[in-house]
């Protein structure tokens, strides 16, 4: 996944990091504080002088500037910026190119006005960079730079007063109304103290530590800056931060909400659908599709389905697909799957269900279902896999190894009627375990006779210290390696009594059927010790023959 984010959207964010770090380095000149006075002095005569002190070149038209305009005016420590919206009256535009700062006469229309400022810490007088100002109605904003200059232009601005909201962590809100609409403002703000208690942190913290971009970002100091949530109906985005919610994205909860590539929002009240990713500050409910992954900091309620992964920071309640796993660091109440991995760090309150594997760090109620393995704390249902591991169950762990740490263990030495010496080890519960054994027949012969095979049984409680068992086994029985098929399947049915604490005596008839490949001509004798009688026999057409008898094992357990 993470190839293919920075493949598509690693261009994207170095042309806007870019333009960001070009859009500073060209302020340089303007920023540059100056101490100038002049008195009756003609303005071009002010403006050479006013260049030699930044260390820049004006570049204008005299006929489109009123040249013979007259300065007067004493400036202490003040930025150019300042000096020339004083001394042009917010009439001039400026931009910088290179060494040339060009001056511009502003277009005088109420159709488009530009607002722009400095925000100043009201004890320091520092400039105070990576605040939040935006128009709350339009949810245009801008974010100072790192001399705590903002700048946005304002499209047919309404006839009331035009409001800017700022908000900067550790100041207190700020609302400035403007009825008269200037251009340049500079804003005084007021700390909140060096012992302010921090933004309590939430669910939104290891998203911004996930989504690692924004910490260099004007989005992710807008959601430092602005705690309250924002509604919209709708909204459309390219990238995070490049949609019609801009980059208060963040902070804005929309009911309806397309991602071309992909967005960040505060959270989706009815459904959204992202082309490659959709990252939820807080909850999202009802219905959620990327192409690659979602990411959601609070609840999930509804359908969510991903090609890649879900990443879920709070509670899922629902269901989730991907085609690869799902996480959730909340309580999980639904439906979990994917095609290679489940994980819920807390409690999972339905299905599993994985290509691979299923986790849940704490308690089950439902089913775990995959092919190879499934974990978990305490589980009150069903685990289905090849490994299963609990730390108790109640319910049916099924698969060729089931571990339960506070279930049913047992090492068994045993002798049947074919190998005077086997070992088993038996995991599970006393309802349903698995077995894994081993025997071997000591002997004095050119090649070894031995067995290994698997198994399944169930140990129901008869008295205090008297259980029953039934298994069923199969075993392939061997003299020196594997050259052809020779199983012996088993049903047993025995008591198991209890001598003292982990130890246990057991005994008990059995059924055995013998398949093996008639063709081949070394097989291990099959009784040596013992004779049991063979009660039936029966040839197959493609070379196999089976025996079927009556046999026995016996032996002790521990543990």
């Amino acid at each position: 996944m993470k190839n293919v984010l920075t493949r598509y959207l690693f261009p994207v964010f170095f042309f806007l990091g870019f333009s960001q770090a070009a859009f500073s380095q060209q302020n340089s000149l303007l920023e540059k504080n100056i101490s100038i006075s002049a008195e009756n002095e003609p303005l071009e005569q002010f403006l050479n002088r006013l260049s030699k002190e930044i260390g820049g070149v004006f570049s204008y038209s005299p006929s489109a500037l009123d040249v013979s305009l007259d300065v007067s005016k004493n400036y202490e420590n003040n930025s150019c910026r300042e000096v020339l919206e004083d001394v042009f009256n917010g009439e001039v535009n400026y931009k910088q190119r290179g060494n040339y700062i060009i001056l511009t006469p502003a277009p005088s229309t109420d159709k488009e006005i530009t607002i722009s400022g400095y925000l100043v810490d009201e004890q320091s007088g520092n400039r105070i960079k990576n605040a939040t100002v935006y128009n709350p109605i339009t949810l245009q904003s801008s974010t100072t730079d790192e001399f705590g200059f903002f700048e946005f232009q304002i499209k047919n601005p309404a006839e009331e007063n035009f409001q800017l909201v700022i908000n900067k962590k550790d100041y207190a809100d700020t609302l400035i109304v403007d009825n008269q609409k200037s251009r340049f403002k500079k804003i005084f703000l007021k700390a909140e103290g060096e012992n302010v208690a921090p933004i309590v942190q939430s669910l939104t913290e290891p998203m911004k530590n996930f989504w690692i971009w924004t910490k260099n970002s004007v989005g992710f100091t807008n959601l430092e800056n602005v705690p309250d949530t924002l509604e919209r109906g709708f909204q459309m985005s390219f990238v995070p931060f490049l949609g019609t919610n801009r980059k208060l994205s963040g902070s804005v909860v929309n009911n309806f909400s397309l991602n071309i590539l992909g967005g960040f929002s505060g959270g989706t009240n009815k459904a959204e659908i992202g082309g490659l990713f959709n990252i939820n500050r807080r909850n999202t409910q009802y219905f959620q599709v990327a192409g690659l992954f979602n990411q959601v900091g609070g609840t999930v309620r509804g359908l969510q389905i991903a090609g890649l992964t879900n990443i879920n920071l709070d509670t899922v309640r629902g269901v989730q697909f991907a085609g690869v796993s799902n996480f959730s660091s909340g309580p999980v109440k639904g439906w979990q799957t994917a095609g290679v991995l489940n994980i819920s760090t807390s409690d999972m309150d339905g299905l599993q269900l994985a290509g691979v594997a299923n986790y849940t760090h704490h308690d089950v109620r439902g089913a775990q279902i995959s092919p190879v393995l499934n974990i978990a704390r305490n589980v009150k249902g069903m685990q289905l896999g090849l490994f299963n591991y609990s730390d108790s169950i109640s319910g049916t762990p099924i698969g060729l190894i089931s571990f339960v740490r506070k279930g049913y263990h047992k090492v068994e030495l045993s002798a049947d009627e074919i190998l005077p010496l086997n070992v088993s080890l038996r995991t599970g519960t006393r309802g349903f375990y698995t077995m894994l054994f081993a025997g071997m027949r000591p002997e004095k012969a050119d090649s070894v006779t031995w067995a290994f095979g698997y198994g399944i049984g169930s140990s129901p409680r008869l008295a205090n210290k008297l259980f029953l068992n039934v298994e069923l086994s199969s075993q392939q029985l061997i003299k020196g390696n594997i050259q052809a098929l020779n199983l012996i399947n088993r049903g047993f049915i025995g008591l198991d009594y209890q001598l003292a604490k982990g130890i246990g005596v057991f005994a008990g008839p059995s059924i055995n059927l013998r398949v093996y490949d008639n063709s081949f001509t070394d097989h291990p004798e099959l009784f040596t010790y013992s004779s049991p009688k063979i009660i039936s026999e029966e040839d197959y057409t493609d070379g196999f023959k089976s025996q079927l008898w009556w046999g026995w094992r016996a032996g002790i357990r521990f543990f």
